[in-house]
């Protein structure tokens, strides 16, 4: 009877192992999801008007149809924050067209860098790349004019990434795996008592 509870306990041993293992394996894996659409500015901020070399960033893109256009304001709601909207604001703010075709060849892994010399004024300056489609992906970048702004960079900390979204998940799954490993521990203990 005993020699048959010792393998009662090993198998579950084994279930536990095995949910450990299952649960660490999830973990660690991470979900398939989509990425967001990103457009960004070096510099982000001008300190007065005038002409400025600016650096665009664009990532998280699968499309490879998307247009390029640089707009005369730095409200993007002025533009439109959707495809329906940008049908009529990139017209009458970015020049009176849908802006350039980006050539699908320059994109390296939904990564696209481009330098602009653009005209900031007082009403600032807006880049977009957007697909001309209903459910497009889109992006929008504003550089303003900000007088205390001196190295006409983004602090460190605006630069760094938001890390720790999943910190809370981790720690639910590593208690589950250290409670499991003490009851397997805690029940071992136990039947070596009885014998």
């Amino acid at each position: 009877m005993l020699l048959q509870g010792d393998k009662t306990m090993t198998k579950a041993k084994l279930i536990f192992l095995g949910s450990a293992l299952t649960l660490v394996c999830l973990a660690s894996v991470g979900t398939a999801s989509a990425q967001d659409q990103t457009l960004t500015a070096d510099p982000a901020a001008v300190p007065a008007p005038g002409t400025y070399d600016i650096t665009v960033t664009a990532s998280g893109f699968t499309a490879t149809n998307i247009n390029f256009a640089i707009c005369n304001t730095g409200d993007i709601n002025e533009i439109g924050t959707n495809i329906v909207e940008l049908t009529a604001g990139v017209p009458q703010y970015c020049g009176g067209s849908f802006g350039t075709p980006i050539n699908p060849a320059s994109w390296e892994n939904g990564t696209y860098t481009t330098t602009q010399s653009v005209e900031v004024t007082d009403a600032g300056v807006t880049f977009m790349m957007f697909e001309l489609s209903a459910t497009g992906e889109m992006a929008a970048v504003s550089v303003n004019v900000d007088e205390t702004t001196t190295d006409n960079l983004l602090t460190t900390d605006d630069l760094l990434a938001d890390t720790g979204n999943q910190t809370g998940l981790l720690a639910i799954i590593g208690g589950s795996i250290a409670l499991a490993g003490l009851m397997i521990f805690s029940f071992s203990r136990r039947l070596r008592d009885i014998q």
